[in-house]
C-alpha cells in the first residue's frame, strides 16, 4: 500500500510538470500581471509565498517546490524553427550580456530589421552563404561577419572584446551549432543538460558556452545586481536604471548566476 502511495505522488508530480518535463519556471503574464508556470498553469498556492517570478521550480513527491536556478523574466526570447536546419533561441539578454550595454544597442538592430524583410548576401562568396534572402540569418551576419569586432557594435561596451563569430559557411558545417541546436540537444535538452555537463562533460560545454567551466565573484556580484534590476522592473517596466542593467557575459550565468552549487561551490 505504502508503494502504491508512493508511486501515485510520483505520478501526480509528472503531471504538474506536464509539457516542460523538469523545465518549469515562474513567469508574469502580460494581460492579467499574475505569476503563473511557464506551461501556463496556475501557480500552486504552496509556491506562491516563496517563489519569485523567473524561478524555476521541480517537483519532489507529487510536489513542486523553488529551485536554485533563475532565468530573467523580462527577457524577450524567440525560437525560430526553419524547415531545413534545426531552431535557433534568441535571446534578447545573451545579446545584451555580450554586447555590455542595452539603449542605443536595442536601435543598433531594429532601426534595420523593423524596416526591411530581405537582405542582401554578405557572404564572401555564394558557397558560403546557408540563409535564403528573407532569412533573419542574412541579417544577423551584419555583425556574425567573423570580422566585426563586439566593440564596434554601435552603443556597446563589451565586457569581452572579441570577433564576433561568422555565420557563414556550408550548410551543414558544425560552425553552424553557435546558433542552430546540435543534432544531440534534443528539444527536452535544457531540463537534462546538466546531466550531460556533469563532470567533464562541461569542458565540452565551454567550446560553445562560455562560462561553462566557471564563475568569478566579480561575475556574482553582477547577476545579483541585476536579479534586482528585473524586479523593480516587474514593477515599474519604465525604470531606465533597471532596465539598462546586464548580466556578465557569461552564458550559464543566465540561469545559474544564483546556483552557486552549479560550479561546486558553497
Amino acid at each position: 500500500m505504502k508503494r502504491y502511495a508512493l508511486f501515485l505522488l510520483l505520478l501526480l508530480g509528472l503531471l504538474a510538470i506536464g509539457e516542460g518535463g523538469r523545465y518549469l519556471w515562474i513567469k508574469v503574464d502580460p494581460t492579467t500581471g499574475e505569476r503563473v508556470l511557464s506551461n501556463g498553469k496556475p501557480l500552486p498556492a504552496s509556491l506562491a509565498k516563496i517563489a519569485v517570478p523567473g524561478q524555476f521550480v521541480e517537483s519532489e513527491y507529487g510536489r513542486l517546490r523553488p529551485a536554485r536556478q533563475w532565468r530573467p523574466p523580462m527577457d524577450i526570447t524567440k525560437t525560430f524553427t526553419p524547415k531545413d536546419a534545426s531552431r535557433v533561441v534568441f535571446s534578447h539578454e545573451r545579446h545584451f550580456a555580450a554586447l555590455g550595454a542595452k539603449g542605443a544597442a536595442c536601435e543598433t538592430c531594429h532601426k534595420t530589421l523593423d524596416a526591411q524583410k530581405s537582405w542582401p548576401s554578405r557572404a564572401p562568396s555564394p558557397a558560403l552563404e546557408p540563409h535564403g534572402d528573407t532569412s533573419l540569418g542574412r541579417f544577423c551576419a551584419t555583425c556574425h561577419d567573423g570580422k566585426t569586432l563586439a566593440s564596434s557594435v554601435k552603443g556597446a561596451h563589451p565586457p569581452v572584446d572579441v570577433r564576433i563569430f561568422s555565420a557563414f559557411g556550408r550548410r551543414g558545417d558544425e560552425r553552424c551549432q553557435r546558433c542552430h541546436v546540435p543534432r544531440d540537444h534534443g528539444a527536452d535538452f535544457t531540463s537534462r543538460h546538466g546531466d550531460a555537463a556533469e563532470g567533464s562533460g562541461r569542458l565540452r560545454c565551454a567550446t560553445c558556452h562560455r562560462g561553462a567551466r566557471a564563475i568569478t565573484p566579480a561575475e556574482v556580484k553582477q547577476v545579483r545586481k541585476f536579479f534586482d534590476a528585473q524586479m523593480q522592473l516587474l514593477k515599474n517596466p519604465e525604470n531606465d536604471a533597471a532596465f539598462n542593467v546586464t548580466l556578465p557575459n557569461n552564458f550559464c550565468a543566465y540561469c545559474h548566476g544564483l546556483d552557486l552549487k552549479a560550479w561546486n561551490e558553497d
